[in-house]
């Protein structure tokens, strides 16, 4: 299984825009393109990648390496390198259709993603990434910046990662904290869902991953292994 570093992106992605701290239209495109394609057929080597990857793309660009991602048959999230639960030809229906399933259907993320936690890891990484343009983001392809300029851009594109926040989450109060921070975001259950008890299923969700890290927990924690299997269906 292949996988990309920081080292890799900026070499390949980044590595010819060195001159100038102000990219054109046209290489931050192409720089986007580069991120797709390294990421479409492999996955992060390690959550310091995926976080370095935010000052880079933007919701729109996620958008698109998740489909590439789905067209190659692996999970959507940049951290995974298994397949979709439920693997669909996404040539077989139509855009309206797509759309349509995914608003209605409670499980529809599992032809995007291998589990219900990647997906919603997935939700919390791309609500977090700025709708800036990258054209507009001053030096934040540079590999050497100053140390004042690295802080700044460190701070000002810092994202945290849902397995980040649930390793440092333990008790009854804050995975009730926690559920009301995702709905202040805006993450639900993929379908437009309003039922009473959503907010008790994702409780259970969120004690059930929780416990899980407990189990697996060690001084360089891992949780793509015991995490990626869903027992909803």
């Amino acid at each position: 299984m292949r996988m990309s570093g920081i080292e890799e992106f900026q070499n390949v992605a980044l590595g010819p825009f060195q001159k100038h701290r102000q990219l054109s239209i046209r290489e931050a495109e192409i720089i986007s393109l580069e991120i797709i394609e390294l990421l479409c057929d492999s996955h992060c080597k390690d959550e310091a990648t995926l976080k370095y990857l935010a000052r880079l793309i933007t919701p729109a660009t996620y958008q698109d390496l998740l489909d590439e991602r789905n067209l190659n048959k692996k999970c959507g999230y940049p951290m995974c390198n298994r397949q979709p639960e439920r693997l669909r030809d996404p040539f077989s229906i139509d855009y309206t259709t797509k759309r349509f399933l995914w608003e209605n259907n409670p499980y529809a993320y599992l032809s995007i993603y291998c589990s219900k936690f990647h997906f919603r890891c997935s939700q919390f990484y791309e609500v977090q990434l700025s709708d800036e343009a990258l054209f507009a983001r001053t030096g934040v392809h540079l590999v050497h910046n100053s140390p004042q300029e690295k802080k700044e851009i460190d701070e000002k594109y810092r994202i945290e990662l849902f397995e980040e926040l649930l390793r440092q989450k333990a008790s009854e109060d804050d995975i009730k904290s926690l559920i009301a921070g995702l709905r202040k975001l805006g993450i639900n259950n993929g379908a437009n869902q309003e039922h009473k008890d959503d907010d008790q299923e994702m409780e259970e969700d969120l004690s059930k991953w929780l416990a899980e890290i407990n189990i697996i927990e060690n001084d360089k924690p891992s949780i793509l292994g015991d995490l990626t299997k869903d027992d909803d269906e």
